[in-house]
């Protein structure tokens, strides 16, 4: 009899032990969701509080008005905001479970790639069209309703401006096509003014 009671296959102590490695584990996961739900909560609701204090401080409208930006830059500022908050409650229910550095080594890894591809393929014409709209905008050389020509080596082209953006301007060639411009070109091109006859 006592030859059986040693080929029992798990006896009381390995029954305490399993439930206490299994008992913490539980106790992490369950936080971890109440972690992440919680910051999915936060961010929402900090989400909403910036951008009625953005909409006070009437941002868009200057930006609209001083620089003609067409796109809201309360609802981008306020959406990396909740971004970045539900990030930190992902991070931290990750740390929880203790998996969150090699995770987060291998995010930020991806990301840096990401983005030294995203600048290196024409992040950098959109970042050099911007400031050199800016630098158009405060030349005031330029205005809509001007006929101006562009010369750049060997190309000409003539139009009415239409529009000028943080990006390009709309030129009308007047044959019945609209042209946009990066402002970059507009830099580094010769142009000139045509004066009403």
């Amino acid at each position: 009899m006592a030859n059986q009671t040693n080929y029992a296959l798990l006896n009381a102590d390995d029954i305490n032990r399993s439930v206490s490695l299994v008992h913490p584990i539980i106790i992490d996961i369950i936080n971890s969701i109440v972690i992440v739900l919680l910051g999915f909560i936060i961010g929402k609701i900090v989400e909403k509080l910036l951008f009625k204090i953005l909409e006070l401080a009437e941002l868009d409208q200057i930006l609209k008005k001083k620089f003609k930006i067409k796109f809201s830059l309360n609802t981008i500022i306020t959406h990396i905001v909740a971004y970045a908050i539900y990030i930190i409650a992902l991070v931290i229910a990750l740390n929880k479970l203790k998996i969150a550095t090699t995770i987060i080594t291998t995010i930020v890894i991806i990301l840096a790639v990401v983005l030294i591809l995203f600048f290196a393929f024409g992040v950098n014409d959109i970042f050099a069209n911007f400031f050199a709209g800016i630098a158009l905008r405060f030349r005031r050389n330029i205005k809509v309703g001007d006929t101006i020509r562009i010369s750049q080596d060997k190309r000409k082209i003539q139009g009415k401006v239409e529009a000028i953006g943080l990006q390009y301007i709309k030129l009308n060639t007047g044959a019945d096509e609209l042209v946009y411009i990066p402002n970059v070109m507009m830099l580094r091109s010769v142009i000139t003014k045509i004066r009403n006859q």
